[in-house]
């Protein structure tokens, strides 16, 4: 099973590189941090965002380019001491993560991080979120997660004709299915977001848009100590 996830994520996340037409918007997950290494594949839709910004993740499109935006993510990440530290690729926006617990895990954990996406040469856009995360135990047992994310796109196209920006309030909420060497979140998020890019010596919006994405994803990481 693990390897046929990992097959088909790779798959994915080749196309998503090959176009750069992708994007998860952003990853929910557990506010507690988990000690040692871990791996997270994430696969997402969201339901087409408008003309305007689905226009970022559109590839050869100059109008009425309105469709779902299907995104993967790849994370490695390493935790220790209520903070963690990773690197990850989703779609073909590489980036760079930082995350600190606020508080201790016997309580309802919460915590702060930032994505700072990384300059690629030859490839001008770049994605940065900053985002809180937040776990709520339900009478089931099972961990309700609630991450609110500001999602931030910009840069210009290859040409260096089309400059824009996409700024968007993301509201993540997930259930922790958590197992011995491995944790799967399915999640729904809702998305707010305004953006304005340039034809050439057009401006075009600003536009604002309302959209959702629907996700899964596995991470594999160590057993916990008993």
């Amino acid at each position: 099973m693990s390897a046929r996830i990992g097959r088909t994520a790779g798959l994915l996340l080749l196309a998503c590189i090959a176009s750069g037409a992708c994007t998860s918007f952003l990853a929910v997950q557990s506010a507690e941090v988990r000690a040692g290494p871990s791996l997270r594949v994430q696969g997402s839709i969201s339901t087409p965002p408008g003309d305007g910004a689905a226009w970022f993740w559109s590839l050869d499109c100059a109008e009425n380019c309105d469709h779902p935006i299907p995104g993967v993510d790849l994370a490695l990440s390493f935790g220790s001491e209520r903070a963690s530290l990773g690197v990850g690729l989703n779609g073909a926006f590489p980036y760079a993560e930082a995350y600190a617990q606020l508080n201790r895990p016997e309580q309802n954990p919460y915590g702060l991080g930032a994505r700072l996406g990384v300059p690629v040469p030859g490839w001008n856009w770049t994605e940065h979120l900053l985002y809180a995360r937040y776990d709520h135990r339900l009478a089931s047992g099972k961990l309700l997660l609630l991450n609110p994310t500001l999602f931030y796109h910009t840069g210009n196209s290859p040409n260096g004709t089309n400059p824009g920006s996409f700024l968007a309030f993301v509201q993540g909420i997930g259930v922790l299915s958590e197992g011995r060497n491995t944790s799967v979140v399915p999640a729904l998020s809702v998305g707010f977001g305004r953006g304005e890019r340039r034809r050439d010596s057009e401006v075009i919006g600003p536009f604002y848009t309302v959209f959702a994405v629907a996700s899964v994803s596995v991470t594999f990481h160590r057993s916990r100590a008993p």
